[in-house]
């Protein structure tokens, strides 16, 4: 079963993001910070990041670069509301992480149409 870990600061939105991927069959459980997200990372071992990039504290880009080193075949997908994003996405890209960006809000349909396509991804890849 792929393991899903969504990383919020917005409590409600990585809840209903949890379940509305628990029901698609994915094993999602949410993180509310990145330094939490990280605290938990061994113990949830993620197949797939799916991480706000705007967040009080570390942002999203900063975690999961350091996710992305921990684990290297773990898929990111970040998402945000907030037109800030795009430079931190740009400066990742720079130091060699290529993610993609979702906007907020995300409907249900697309976000396990594009978890479920980097879950394909990583089998194929024999991850």
């Amino acid at each position: 079963m792929t393991r899903v870990l969504v990383i919020d600061d917005e409590k409600n939105l990585a809840d209903t993001l949890v379940l509305i991927l628990q029901g698609a069959g994915f094993l999602a459980t949410a993180a509310y910070n990145g330094d939490s997200a990280l605290q938990r990372l061994d113990a949830v071992s993620p197949d797939i990041v799916i991480s706000d990039v705007i967040m009080p504290g570390m942002n999203g880009i900063d975690v999961c670069a350091k996710i992305q080193v921990r684990y290297p075949d773990c898929r990111i997908l970040l998402f945000s509301g907030q037109a800030a994003t795009n430079e931190l996405v740009d400066e990742a890209r720079t130091q060699g992480f290529s993610w993609e960006l979702l906007a907020k809000p995300i409907e249900p349909e697309d976000l396990i149409a594009k978890v479920s396509s980097l879950t394909q991804r990583g089998e194929s890849a024999g991850i």
